[in-house]
Parts: C-alpha cells; structure tokens; sequence
C-alpha cells in the first residue's frame, strides 16, 4: 500500500526477513479508524518510510527473525529514521522486535532469555496500560528467544508475566510503548510462524484489545476519532 499523504495515517513497519505478516496488518486496516501504509524495510528498503509526509499519525512496528544486534544496514537505517519521532509526541507501538528496538534505541539492554531457547506458545500476561485502555490478565501469542534484560531508565512496566519480567514498557512522558508478545497476532500469523495456540479466539481477542487501544489513541490525538 503506498503511502497516504493527504491525511492523518499511521504507518506499519513490518522488519519480516522472510514471509510478511501481511494478515496481522489486513487485520489491524479493517479495526482502525485511520488508514494505514505498509512498510517493508528488510526485505525492500526504507524508500517508502522515507516518503512519508507531516501527516503521519503514529507508527507500529512488528516482529521479525532479526536482533536488534544484527549487523543489518536496515536496522541502522531504521533506528535513524524513528529516532527525530521520538520528540513528536507521535505515537508508537512496538511488538516483539519492535519492542526490542524501542529498548535498544532510549539506551536499554536487549539480550537472549532462556539460554537462547526459542518459545513459542502463549502464556498469561498481566497488563497495566490505561494510556491504551487495557488493564487486565490474559494469554497472548509469543515467539521470541530474545527480550528486554534492563529498560530504558525511568520507563513504566506495564505488563509481565511469571516468565518475563518486562513483557510490556512505556516512555515516562511520551506516548510510546512496547510489548514482548504479539497482540497484533492472526491465524495467518501463527500458521506462517508455525505457533500453537490452544485457545486462539480467546489470545487473539485478548492481544487485539492493546492493539485497538493504540488505534484509537492514534485517532483522537489526530482529531480523527
């Protein structure tokens, strides 16, 4: 989808190295109020973010099979791209590396949890995030062997979990948060990441639920709810 620049719009970047998460994103088009662009770093560049305008509303950034510690020239390229946002007072949301990104880039510690193990499955999360209407303990979908190790200073947990400590984080002052698992998940997203989910509607429903809150805030700081 080519960028919208005549009005209000959020942008989805999506870092997949390999198969797009293109129904997470359908997915998140049909709930939001704002229209949304697709972004496609890894795999095509950043000339599309590039060609974003003032009419930017808010950024979501997905999860891919990258580290934010990979000697990959997008994730360089990327990080100089989000950084000048950071003073906007724009929206953000990053799920999984995204979350990892937002870490990385305000100076927290990203390493591997688990002895490098990769998990995937669910597991119950309890979220405290009323800037994104969602205070309450429910599965999400997660498939991740890295995480946050120590947050950016002054940052707010927001979620956790027996298994991770920060599962979810927030900016002090401005509206950013990141979240370890993935609330935006799909049945596309889960079959492309071969993921098993005992309970699908309920996780899905749960994780969709932050990823709404986010829309709308987008939406009324925008004027556009």
């Amino acid at each position: 989808m080519a960028p919208t620049q005549t009005r209000p719009h959020l942008a989805v970047i999506d870092p997949a190295t390999h198969t797009p998460e293109v129904d997470c994103f359908n997915a998140m088009a049909k709930r939001s109020v704002l229209p949304l662009t697709y972004h496609l770093p890894a795999l095509h560049g950043l000339q599309s973010l590039h060609r974003e305008g003032p009419n930017l509303a808010g950024v979501i950034i997905l999860g891919s099979g990258a580290s934010v510690h990979d000697d990959a020239p997008w994730i360089a390229a990327l990080g100089r791209w989000l950084t000048p946002l950071f003073a906007q007072d724009l929206p953000i949301l990053g799920l999984c590396f995204g979350h990892q990104l937002l870490v990385h880039l305000f100076g927290g510690e990203v390493g591997l949890l688990w002895g490098g193990e990769k998990r995937r499955g669910t597991r119950v999360v309890r979220v405290d995030a009323p800037g994104l209407r969602s205070t309450a303990t429910g599965p999400l979908v997660i498939s991740h062997r890295e995480g946050v190790l120590r947050p950016p200073d002054g940052w707010r947990v927001v979620a956790t979990s027996d298994d991770v400590a920060y599962d979810g984080l927030a900016h002090p002052e401005r509206p950013i948060w990141g979240f370890q698992p993935h609330p935006e998940a799909t049945a596309g997203f889960v079959a492309n990441n071969q993921i098993t989910v005992e309970d699908p509607k309920t996780a899905f429903a749960f994780g969709h639920r932050i990823v709404d809150g986010f829309l709308e805030l987008a939406a009324e700081k925008c004027g556009c709810r």
